[in-house]
């Protein structure tokens, strides 16, 4: 086997397990470019401690931008600026922002069962 041909199949190989962490994994390390979505909470003292409970999520950018080009989402569903675009589960909901292919067909969905694939604890 070249040489070219063995780093390719290691640039592969730690990819995909790299994926399969971020897959599997509840707990995350960010990555430069990942991006922490804090969650807000309504006037009610239940929404209040159910914040407090339950992690923010973290898009991780390297993850699409692997398989994504930059014009696959911005301008058309976020803006490039960071924290230019709401994101809420209501927006998703709608397919649109991350709902736009997080719909359970495309990608994962964005529902109750799949909570823990964006709404992640980190470690630095």
């Amino acid at each position: 086997m070249s040489k070219q041909k063995t780093t390719i199949h290691q640039v592969l190989g730690f990819t995909l397990g790299c994926l399969l962490l971020a897959i599997i994994s509840p707990v995350t390390f960010a990555a430069p470019g990942d991006l922490q979505y804090e969650r807000r909470a309504n006037d009610s003292a239940d929404a209040a401690a159910e914040l407090q409970s339950f992690p923010p999520s973290i898009f991780p950018h390297w993850i699409h931008r692997i398989n994504y080009r930059c014009d696959a989402c911005h301008d058309s569903l976020f803006e490039m600026k960071r924290g230019g675009t709401e994101v809420t589960m209501e927006l998703m909901s709608k397919g649109k922002v991350c709902g736009a292919c997080h719909n359970g067909k495309l990608a994962f969905g964005s529902d109750f069962q799949s909570c823990n694939r964006c709404h992640v604890v980190t470690k630095e």
